[in-house]
């Protein structure tokens, strides 16, 4: 392994070789995604014989747009930060080769704080649930985890009926976010009644499995979905919309945004706070409450003043009486 790994031979970097040495700093999905966007950069510069580790500026901004004819402006952005990764490391690792990172000076696109994921409404979602019960077990089992939960679909592709278990009192599933991270999240009743049915008799290997008892991948998952949907009459949606779903739905019900970022695992409430589609519902906007509470303290400023007013003129009453009792007494 050790000779795989020679980053520099003959004075020359390995491009290959740094890459893989990089990539051995990440962990489970987030290894796969940064293989394939190093993919396309290696690939791009072979195409114009263009060294990978002796850039300018010029050159990564054709990269940039490159990947814009191509790719969406998330996309590029992140294709973008795992190069400058890639250069951070090879700074660190060749400091007497590599001396700069030119995709750190490359602009990042703008990116909408609105998610374009198609999250479904509370009917919608219910009648995609009756749809996958009618549909099968496996189906079933998977929407309901799926939009209950809102985990990834490569979380549920790689989870274990041995990561199944109960804490106080709760049913739960063990499973491994982005970057390798572990986490224990809630299946609540239908969800854990809809798994139960689907498992069965099973007692160990993949949660989810294919006719002929193998791992489910994310495209079969995919390809059920998508089934689904049409023998469902619902429309067609990505299996990252019932992530979607799941945020948005558990928003409208009231959840704290900070509860439903922990559901998800999101490192930034930003990240969450895209979900949110009461945020661009004029119908709650904070402008309503605040003029409702300051006509409210205009009000009682009015009735403490009818109040004093009222209280001036019993007073005066009581005054003038008494004045006038005194005079009877005098006379």
């Amino acid at each position: 392994m050790g000779a795989q790994l020679v980053l520099v031979e003959n004075g020359q970097i390995r491009p290959i070789a740094v890459a893989g040495a990089f990539l051995l700093t990440k962990n489970g999905r987030t290894r796969e995604e940064y293989k394939r966007d190093l993919r396309h950069y290696l690939t791009w510069c072979s195409e114009f014989g263009l060294d990978p580790f002796n850039q300018k500026r010029a050159q990564m901004d054709a990269f940039k747009n490159w990947l814009l004819d191509h790719y969406g402006n998330g996309s590029v952005n992140r294709h973008l930060s795992v190069v400058s990764g890639l250069f951070k490391y090879a700074m660190a690792e060749l400091e007497d080769i590599v001396f700069r990172n030119p995709a750190a000076l490359v602009g990042r696109q703008r990116v909408s704080t609105v998610s374009q994921a198609t999250g479904l409404t509370f009917e919608e979602a219910e009648q995609l649930l009756r749809g996958a019960e009618a549909y099968s077990l496996r189906c079933s089992a998977v929407v309901h985890v799926l939009l209950l939960t809102g985990m990834r679909v490569s979380e549920m592709v790689n989870a274990d009926i041995e990561d199944l278990s109960e804490e106080r009192g709760h049913k739960v599933l063990r499973i491994t976010r982005k970057g390798g991270r572990s986490q224990t999240i809630v299946l609540p009743p239908s969800a854990w009644a809809a798994l139960e049915k689907y498992i069965g008799e099973r007692t160990s290997g993949p949660l989810i499995v294919t006719a002929s008892d193998r791992r489910i991948t994310r495209q079969g998952i995919w390809d059920t979905i998508k089934r689904l949907c049409r023998r469902a009459g619902v429309r067609e949606i990505r299996t990252h919309d019932l992530r979607h779903t799941c945020a948005t739905l558990a928003l409208e019900s009231g959840k704290s945004l900070e509860a439903v970022q922990d559901l998800l695992g999101h490192a930034d409430p930003r990240t969450t706070r895209r979900y949110d589609r009461a945020r661009n519902n004029l119908d709650n906007s904070p402008s309503y409450a605040l003029d409702e509470q300051l006509r409210a303290v205009a009000a009682r400023r009015q009735a403490e003043a009818v109040l004093d007013e009222a209280v001036e003129v019993l007073v005066d009453e009581a005054l003038r009486e008494v004045l006038a009792t005194a005079e009877l007494v005098a006379a």
